[in-house]
């Protein structure tokens, strides 16, 4: 949950979760994932009607089928390079729509806004050159859906990069932020689907788990034994909550060759508000949930839909909540779930290098960057982004060329 905001940096909306990830996709169009007048239009209207979930999610709903609808028109008069960046761009709008739908009208709906966003990202990767291999690792009953970018050219093994997504991004985001900047260092990018993610969550509702060196276990196995890939130089990045599980999964993986911790982050649960967090420390489930109950969520209003988003990914409870639009009702079960999510007590397995990194102005775990840098007792680099850089706030959401930059050449360096 944010709970702070900053004052030196570019303000779209007074809803800081609503206002950062519109400034992410800001950010994306340096990655052709957006075109900013469109979504600076998109925020002029939304202001003016009001900003609340619903015009949000309406506004960049219809931009992203309009953007869609006009990627297949040129798809079908054979204009495959327009066709191609108008199909990015509508999975990064319809991303937002999807962020924002549980302020909608019809929460319900949130699966098939996910699945109208991932037909346009899987469009979109059909027409990259060369195209985006789409897998199916091994892993329980489903198994874990990937996307493998390669660098054009002849197929020859190359270092890889296994990028991990946060809470609440998709898959399109992380082709921003690091695959499309892999790729065109002469590296693969795995954007992985994990647990809590994607698919994996919109469509089969299966939750986050802390464990994440289960889940990243059959992903290196996969990749050892593809011809594409050079054994020795496999890394991972973890990008927003899942910096905690990339150093989770670090500890017990000894085939990761290097691991970024992006940000840099030792536990989930000061995220929340300080206020909940007291109250889930009371006696009981039956007290802690009646408190709750009676208290707090009466109170909610238009954060109702936030804390549902944020909670959602914990487990089929509330998951449920959320589609019926109701926050989570079980505080006591939310509470022990989410304190699992922490890596202070293995970080100092990691024997890789490790490389963490922390934002100025971070708005979700400040500080938690230093404290896990110096746990970490494997060969390591903290580096800081600033807003100078035009890097501030929460993983650097308009700034991806210099996050890449800088994520890349500590890998290409720690890796030659």
């Amino acid at each position: 949950m944010t709970t702070t905001t900053a004052t030196d940096r570019l303000l779209l909306f007074p809803e800081p979760n609503l206002d950062l990830q519109t400034r992410a996709a800001l950010g994306a169009t340096a990655y052709r994932l957006a075109e900013a007048g469109a979504v600076l239009a998109a925020v002029d209207r939304i202001n003016r009607a009001g900003l609340s979930g619903r015009t949000y999610h309406e506004e960049f709903l219809a931009l992203g089928r309009r953007t869609a609808a006009a990627a297949e028109s040129a798809l079908g008069s054979g204009r495959s390079t327009t066709a191609r960046d108008g199909y990015l761009r509508a999975a990064k709008y319809l991303s937002l729509a999807l962020f924002s739908v549980l302020g909608s009208a019809r929460p319900a709906d949130e699966p098939a806004v996910f699945a109208e966003m991932q037909a346009c990202w899987h469009r979109a990767g059909e027409l990259l050159d060369p195209p985006v291999r789409r897998l199916r690792i091994p892993y329980g009953d489903l198994g874990l859906p990937a996307y493998l970018l390669t660098p054009p050219g002849r197929p020859r093994r190359r270092p890889t990069l296994v990028l991990v997504n946060g809470s609440d991004a998709q898959s399109v985001d992380l082709y921003a932020f690091g695959a499309c900047a892999a790729v065109e260092r002469g590296w693969n990018a795995l954007i992985l689907e994990g647990p809590g993610q994607g698919s994996l969550l919109f469509e089969h509702g299966i939750p986050f788990r802390p464990d994440w060196e289960h889940v990243v276990r059959p992903v290196i196995d996969h990749l050892l034994r593809s011809p594409l890939v050079d054994p020795d130089r496999i890394a991972m990045t973890g990008w927003s909550m899942s910096g905690i599980l990339a150093i989770r999964a670090a500890a017990f993986e000894p085939r990761l060759a290097a691991v970024v911790a992006d940000p840099g982050a030792v536990d989930n649960w000061p995220a929340w508000p300080e206020i909940w967090r007291r109250l889930a420390d009371g006696p009981d489930r039956e007290t802690v949930n009646r408190h709750w109950q009676r208290t707090v969520l009466p109170d909610l209003g238009p954060a109702t839909p936030l804390l549902a988003k944020r909670a959602e990914i914990f487990g089929p409870r509330f998951l449920r909540d959320a589609r019926a639009g109701r926050a989570p009702q079980d505080l006591w079960q939310l509470a022990d779930t989410i304190r699992r999510f922490r890596c202070d007590d293995v970080a100092h397995l990691v024997a890789c290098p490790t490389l963490v990194l922390g934002y100025e102005d971070e708005s979700l775990i400040p500080g938690q960057d230093t404290l896990l840098y110096d746990l970490l007792r494997c060969p390591k680099q903290h580096t800081v982004l600033t807003t100078a850089q035009g890097a501030g706030d929460h993983c650097a959401p308009m700034a991806p060329q210099v996050r890449n930059g800088i994520v890349l050449d500590w890998l290409e360096h720690t890796l030659d």
